[in-house]
């Protein structure tokens, strides 16, 4: 359409429209100058694999603005005088891998035994150089997360005496949750027995799939009965929850496959598991490989999505309880606390190359360089590298996030946690979901349909976004 037609129907169709919360809306659903439509989703089709062209492969969110580079140390000053209040998380990042798997998007660094002591020397004098002031002191830590990488990768001495380190130097609070992430090669009684020695009270394990072609194939190294091996020595202690991480999309894993996995881990009595939708990013080795043609196509949207239906239903008949759309659990040691608190607006500490925290809704990003990092710090520099000032709603879009993980969001109470006003303004876009059968509504409260589950991420991206745009104009 002529750009000058389509301006002038556009203008028609809003002198008409009706006044929602401060915006103008068409009846043919567009906001001036912004079509209601690029919120849309597709209408007559099968929501659960075509709702949506594509699926957002990143943890949503919105942001606010970098501030320059030589303000940075200053804001950070201001920051760390005001005590935490509210939940609070810590992460700590182990940047190094023994081997590289296929799939992955975060290998950093390989890894060598002489490095594990220098590395941890460092983290601990980084965990040092905010200890007294405010903003780390003051206010309990919730749960402690050791990602990467792998953090399983250091030797037995260094996990232990950096798991006690975290708890000298954080205020933890009683029933922190204390995870360590690894993968179970190499991953013997001496580091099971450190770690619990440390603290650990949870372990996040990849095993990804039990498949030992699959798991070879993509890099990892240890075969089906090795991994059952190790998680059977690890629960026998007794003393922590244990879950797996599992993944459906791979190239080679079919549905039956996928089902298989599930059924293992469940065989296997865990505390829980997480069920992740394989992203293939170009700049991957599995990316390359594809593309190449030495391996074949990752699962497709209408394959993934089916995997996913079929892992909910699974997962329910045998009576695992759902703590997110991602995470389940079997008994109650798991809380999996870290990763609900974080997607929401909890404070997070972060520590090592790369980490990335938030204080008051101020995020900050770690340089991601270690050497560079390790410099710093041994120099005795936070080694911050990006600050960014929080947008003026940032808690709201967190609290919707946080919600839509779980799948639902009480707009009532949204509204009244943090004075807003936001139902009539989202009135069009929830309609259009709910006949595309993506949500239910039950009063205020929206629900994710099965549909809506596999889309999350998209819903959640596409309702912030939205939210932006309504919120900032009622500011004006």
């Amino acid at each position: 359409m002529n750009a000058a037609i389509e301006h002038d129907t556009q203008e028609r169709i809003d002198s008409e429209a009706p006044r929602l919360n401060g915006m103008v809306f068409s009846s043919a659903g567009g906001k001036r100058g912004l079509p209601l439509e690029r919120y849309f989703a597709q209408e007559g089709v099968d929501p659960l694999s075509q709702a949506f062209d594509g699926k957002i492969a990143v943890h949503p969110g919105v942001g606010g603005g970098a501030i320059p580079s030589d303000e940075v140390e200053g804001r950070l000053e201001v920051l760390l005088d005001a005590p935490r209040s509210g939940d609070s998380v810590a992460y700590i990042h182990v940047p190094f891998c023994e081997t590289r798997c296929l799939y992955c998007g975060f290998y950093n660094r390989g890894y060598s035994r002489e490095e594990s002591a220098r590395y941890v020397d460092a983290l601990l004098q980084e965990l040092r150089l905010w200890e007294k002031r405010a903003a780390q002191r003051q206010g309990p830590v919730h749960a402690v997360y050791f990602g990467g990488g792998t953090p399983t990768a250091l030797e037995a001495g260094d996990l232990e005496r950096l798991l006690k380190a975290v708890r000298v130097h954080l205020p933890l609070a009683n029933d922190c949750e204390i995870t360590v992430e690894g993968r179970l090669y190499h991953f013997g009684p001496e580091k099971m027995e450190a770690c619990l020695a440390g603290g650990a009270n949870r372990f996040s394990l990849g095993v990804q799939s039990f498949d030992t072609n699959i798991r070879q194939t993509m890099g990892r190294l240890a075969s089906r009965e090795e991994v059952f091996r190790r998680l059977e020595r690890l629960k026998s202690y007794n003393q922590a929850a244990v879950i797996v991480d599992l993944i459906f999309g791979f190239p080679m894993q079919s549905m039956e496959v996928w089902l298989d996995d599930i059924a293992a881990a469940c065989s296997a009595e865990l505390d829980g598991m997480d069920c992740y939708q394989l992203n293939v990013y170009g700049q991957t080795p599995l990316g390359k490989a594809i593309r190449e043609g030495k391996l074949p196509p990752a699962a497709d949207i209408p394959l993934q999505s089916a995997m996913f239906a079929a892992g909910v239903e699974a997962l329910r008949n045998a009576f695992y309880r759902r703590l997110s759309l991602t995470h389940w659990a079997r008994t109650s040691r798991e809380r999996n606390l870290y990763n609900l608190k974080v997607k929401g607006g909890a404070h997070c500490l972060a520590f090592g190359p790369g980490a990335g925290g938030n204080i008051a809704g101020w995020l900050y990003l770690n340089r991601s360089d270690y050497r560079t990092w390790r410099e710093l710090v041994l120099a005795g520099r936070k080694p911050v590298m990006t600050l960014v000032r929080p947008d003026s709603h940032f808690y709201v879009f967190r609290a919707v996030a946080a919600a839509l993980e779980q799948g639902w969001l009480d707009l009532a109470d949204l509204e009244k946690k943090h004075g807003i006003v936001v139902r009539p303004a989202l009135e069009p876009l929830l309609e259009q979901w709910e006949r595309a059968g993506l949500v239910e509504r039950r009063g205020d409260v929206l629900e994710l349909t099965l549909a809506g589950q596999f889309w999350q991420v998209n819903l959640s991206q596409l309702m912030q976004d939205f939210l932006k745009r309504a919120l900032d104009e009622a500011d004006k």
